[in-house]
């Protein structure tokens, strides 16, 4: 079980970090399969669909103020906000609330929530909420969530950028606006056209999907479309990229993952998943902390815990091994000493000088 866990993590790493596939043909590929969820790793269990997982990169849950170093403790303070709903056959969904995952439990916070984002690089703790009614804000003190400025756009979608309280949102008519001077101003992005799905990267790049299934991303030179990437002929699941990649972002296209660069080129890597193993959501942005979300439930994949727990029992085992080796090792020394030394009513020999 301990193994099938450590594969398991590695095999979400390299998902994670979203290698460019080798041109070594020895080069293994990685098939996510349902194994790859693992009861051990489930963190909670949810009456519907997980439709958005949101990992804040910021002080809320990387406070450097904080003296305790200790990786377990720093991840059992994370806060992880999703959203449940429930999906009809043809796409669409039946909001069912957006929650908070803290301390092990989750809350609702919002009933008509869709989605959260945050800025991933700032000293603050703040966490927007989109709704059906509008922006809210994260209040920490209560565990709650309060109405954030004027505006009273459905949203379906939002995102951040990494260093401001600059939001964009996608509205139910399929508008993107960009908002500013907390949350009182809004700005449409005529150039971003109807897309069903948005994700903001690390370096301001602005990646989407039309109603045409080709990818594009908006930077400050403007919307060009990205290349390289196969026709969709199925769902397209844009993410989150990990924290340390800052002109791109992955996405799930035909069941393999792929990731998209600002330059409008992209690059297709070595981890699939089978059709019955797609994640209904994901956050690998922290990197070393990993969640998914499959079959109503949220797993937490603790990288570095799985390494060194795997590493700890694989040393075990061979200190084990090698223990036993050294007792009948032992063992036989101390019988061909025993047969060695002189018997005790055996003469002595006397020397002469």
């Amino acid at each position: 079980m301990r193994l099938l866990t450590y594969f398991t993590a590695f095999a979400l790493v390299g998902l994670l970090v979203a290698a460019p596939t080798s041109n070594d043909e020895d080069d293994e590929k990685v098939l996510v399969t349902p194994e790859f969820y693992i009861k051990d790793l489930v963190e909670y269990k949810a009456e519907h669909d997980i439709v958005k997982l949101v990992v804040p990169l910021n002080a809320l849950n990387f406070d450097e103020t904080e003296s305790s170093s200790e990786w377990d403790e720093i991840v059992s303070k994370f806060l992880v906000f999703f959203v449940e709903a429930d999906v009809q056959p043809d796409g669409s969904r039946v909001d069912q609330g957006l929650y908070v995952l803290k301390d092990g439990k989750a809350k609702k916070i919002l009933d008509n929530g869709r989605d959260a984002a945050a800025a991933a690089a700032d000293d603050s703790k703040k966490v927007f909420f989109g709704a059906k009614d509008g922006l809210y804000k994260y209040n920490l003190e209560t565990n709650s969530a309060d109405k954030y400025g004027p505006i009273t756009d459905s949203i379906i979608a939002m995102d951040m950028e990494r260093l401001s309280e600059v939001i964009y949102i996608l509205t139910e008519d399929r508008d993107v606006y960009k908002v500013t001077y907390n949350g009182e101003r809004k700005e449409k992005l005529d150039d971003v056209v109807k897309p069903k799905q948005f994700v903001v990267d690390f370096g301001e790049n602005l990646y989407f999907f039309s109603d045409d299934k080709v990818p594009y991303v908006r930077t400050v030179d403007g919307v060009k479309k990205i290349e390289g990437l196969p026709v969709a002929t199925g769902t397209v699941t844009l993410f989150k990229p990990p924290f340390f990649l800052d002109n791109g972002a992955p996405v799930i296209i035909n069941n393999k993952v792929y990731l998209m660069y600002s330059n409008g080129s992209s690059e297709a890597t070595d981890f699939e998943f089978q059709p019955k193993a797609i994640p209904t959501a994901l956050a690998p942005e922290a990197t070393l902390v990993q969640y998914y979300a499959y079959d109503k439930k949220i797993y937490e994949y603790n990288i570095l815990a799985l390494i060194i727990s795997s590493l700890v029992e694989e040393i075990t085992d061979f200190l084990k091994k090698q223990a036993t080796e050294i007792n009948n090792f032992a063992s036989k020394e101390t019988n061909l000493k025993r047969k060695l030394q002189p018997s005790e009513k055996s003469p002595k020999i006397k020397s002469h000088a």
